[in-house]
C-alpha cells in the first residue's frame, strides 16, 4: 500500500491573488478561505503559474503571486476529492494528526494548510 503521508519539511509554494489582497497578506499574513475542495483553508501550488483550470469563477483574483515558505509538517496525501479513509478535507486531516494536505483534483497537485502558523515567510513573487 502507498504511504498516506509524507514529511517534506519546508516547501516553497505559491499563491495567486489580486495586488490589493497580496498587500494585505504581506502585512497581516494569510487568512483561511471559506471554501474549496478541502474546505476553508489556504491553498498553494508548487509552481508560480496558476493554471486556468484552477481558477474559481467566484473567488480567484489575479495580478499578483506570493511566494511562501511553508513548514508542511506531516502532510496527508488525499485523493482527487481531498478525501481519505478517515474523512474529507483538511479539517479531517488535522483531527487525525496531520499538519497539511496534498491532493490532485486532476489538473495538478495542490498543497493545503489550515493553520497560518505553518507559514514561515511570505514575499511578493510577481
Amino acid at each position: 500500500a502507498s504511504k498516506d503521508y509524507t514529511e517534506p519539511g519546508v516547501m516553497t509554494l505559491y499563491h495567486t491573488t489580486s495586488p490589493e489582497v497580496a498587500a494585505l497578506i504581506l502585512k497581516g499574513g494569510f487568512k483561511p478561505g471559506s471554501d474549496g475542495w478541502c474546505g476553508g483553508a489556504i491553498y498553494f501550488l508548487d509552481t508560480p503559474v496558476l493554471p486556468e483550470s484552477k481558477y474559481s469563477p467566484t473567488t480567484t483574483k489575479d495580478g499578483a503571486i506570493l511566494e511562501a515558505k511553508v513548514d508542511m509538517g506531516r502532510m496527508a496525501i488525499m485523493d482527487d476529492k481531498c478525501s481519505a479513509g478517515y474523512g474529507l478535507g483538511v479539517q479531517a486531516a488535522v483531527e487525525h494528526g496531520f499538519d497539511s494536505v496534498s491532493f490532485d483534483p486532476g489538473d495538478g497537485v495542490e498543497f493545503v494548510i489550515a493553520n497560518t502558523s505553518r507559514v514561515r515567510s511570505i514575499t511578493r513573487y510577481q
